[in-house]
């Protein structure tokens, strides 16, 4: 039997093949022996060879993993088969040699100008990147803000979802803090937030977080390298302002009204009663001495409460900074309110939302005495949280 030669061992001038006309082909099933001493070598079927069956063979399987993806993740399917058909191809090998591409306008070659074998594709684009970007998902917080309660959190939260790279939980979640949720799992955590692309990242806001000893632990446990943002404020107003929320909590329930100087005075010895809540959360060097044991100082960006207030875009310049994300948010987006005391937030479509009227409480009148107390009891404390985060917010100290 004859056997197919490479094409550089045939003659120089091989005699043309004899044409097939019907007669030949009765001729060669009549005699098959004779049809096949005679056959000339290049009339075996030309189209099909050894390449050619791998390449359908991969084309039918890759083809197969396409309606398999399809039905199992309908939005990934076209990029599982690039990367299953890419990397078949890739591993073939076939010596099948590209044209080269015309050089690029500016005369120097592009990366596929030189002749490339199949099995040795150009480098990819970022294809796959974009559709990562455009695919939407619940994901884990990236960012946290975990206090500090009435130091302007929710301020802070709103400036920030205008951010075209946030995505914002607009509830507290209470999930690190709160035993029941937490044990919940992170999968459910994950359920609350807002879907979101690659590209952004999802905060959430708790301020109970920040004064819970277990929480830290339970923080890093989920992400060792989750950003923290701490808004901070005068712990003297944010003490008062914290007694507003709960006096009003406490007379829509029908409870009697408690004066702020009875609560946050000891009535035997006259100093500050360090064990009443409003007056404890405001010793921040002790929340944050907890945190520091898990997380790194550079983990944390802390926002001044009053500069809020007064100039929102610079501390928002800031936690642009932070989270490494594009300065996008602009003075336009803002504007003061006269009526209220503080900036709102001018949204899409020009349309303008200030914060619930239960932000931003006219404080009651506290006994001067009580103030100087207060300030002379915060002293200390303040200095020791300046020396631990190296930043001194200027806090009234007489």
């Amino acid at each position: 039997m004859d056997t197919v030669r490479p094409a550089s061992t045939l003659d120089s001038n091989p005699a043309p093949p004899p044409s097939l006309t019907p007669s030949s082909c009765m001729h060669h099933h009549a005699h098959p022996a004779t049809a096949v001493a005679t056959r000339p070598p290049q009339q075996q079927c030309p189209f099909v060879t050894r390449g050619r069956i791998l390449l359908m063979l991969v084309a039918s399987m890759s083809f197969t993993l396409l309606l398999v993806a399809h039905c199992m993740y309908p939005a990934t399917a076209p990029a599982v088969f690039y990367v299953c058909w890419t990397e078949q191809r890739r591993k073939l090998q076939l010596g099948i040699v590209v044209p080269p591409s015309p050089p690029s306008k500016t005369g120097t070659p592009s990366s596929s100008s030189k002749e490339t074998r199949l099995g040795q594709l150009p480098p990819e684009k970022d294809s796959d990147s974009e559709m990562g970007r455009r695919s939407m998902r619940r994901r884990l917080p990236q960012c946290l803000i975990i206090g500090v309660r009435k130091g302007g959190t929710r301020a802070l939260l709103e400036f920030l979802n205008l951010h075209p790279a946030i995505r914002a939980h607009k509830s507290e979640v209470h999930f690190f803090d709160d035993d029941h949720n937490y044990s919940l799992g992170l999968d459910w955590y994950r359920r609350r937030m807002p879907d979101s692309r690659s590209d952004q990242i999802t905060v959430e806001k708790t301020p109970a977080y920040f004064v819970q000893d277990r929480v830290p632990g339970r923080v890093r446990r989920m992400n060792a390298s989750v950003r923290l943002l701490l808004i901070v404020r005068d712990p003297v107003d944010r003490a008062i302002s914290d007694y507003m929320q709960i006096q009003s909590m406490r007379l829509s329930r029908g409870k009697r009204h408690v004066p702020f100087e009875r609560l946050a005075v000891d009535a035997v010895t006259g100093e500050i009663d360090c064990s009443y809540r409003a007056i404890e959360r405001s010793i921040y060097h002790l929340h944050m001495a907890e945190w520091l044991r898990h997380f790194a100082l550079d983990r944390f960006h802390f926002v001044s409460g009053e500069n809020l207030v007064r100039n929102p875009m610079a501390e928002l310049r800031k936690v642009e900074r932070f989270l490494r994300i594009d300065h996008k948010l602009s003075r336009r987006q803002f504007y003061f309110n006269r009526t209220r005391g503080f900036y709102c937030m001018r949204a899409a479509a020009a349309q303008e939302k200030c914060l619930a009227s239960s932000k931003g409480r006219t404080h009651p009148d506290i006994s001067p005495n009580v103030t100087a107390k207060l300030r002379r009891f915060f002293a200390p404390h303040n200095l020791r949280f300046y020396e631990m985060v190296g930043l001194d917010f200027g806090w009234n100290t007489s």
